[in-house]
């Protein structure tokens, strides 16, 4: 396998679909987020979990260097605009700090696999 490091981030992405479809009120906690009502629940799982795990699934399957750039453009957009609102809406917490930490983490095994 010659894009490992892709390969086990997009294992991390799907694992982290699975959780949200399987235990959305944890990913919520995880997330800091309410889910309101049913509907809310629904929301996790299908764009938390759905969207998350379909994604990792494509990459895993196809092996694909675009879906891998996509994985990893999309987790290092996540991590810039986390940065961001620390500073515009004031957010610094050592969750967040750990969570820009993770999203880079995630992001780099994308982006080192694909030679960027």
């Amino acid at each position: 396998m010659d894009n490992l490091l892709a390969f086990i981030a997009a294992l991390f992405t799907a694992f982290f679909g699975v959780l949200a479809m399987i235990k959305p009120q944890l990913v919520a906690k995880i997330a800091s987020i309410a889910p309101k009502g049913k509907t809310g629940i629904s929301e996790i799982r299908a764009v938390y979990g759905g969207w998350i795990f379909g994604l990792a699934a494509y990459a895993l399957y196809s092996q694909s260097l675009d879906a891998y750039a996509c994985l990893g453009f999309g987790w290092l957009g996540a991590a810039v605009l986390r940065i961001t609102s620390i500073f515009i809406d004031k957010s610094y917490a050592p969750k967040n700090l750990r969570m820009v930490a993770c999203e880079l983490l995630v992001a780099m095994l994308f982006l080192i696999s694909i030679n960027l």
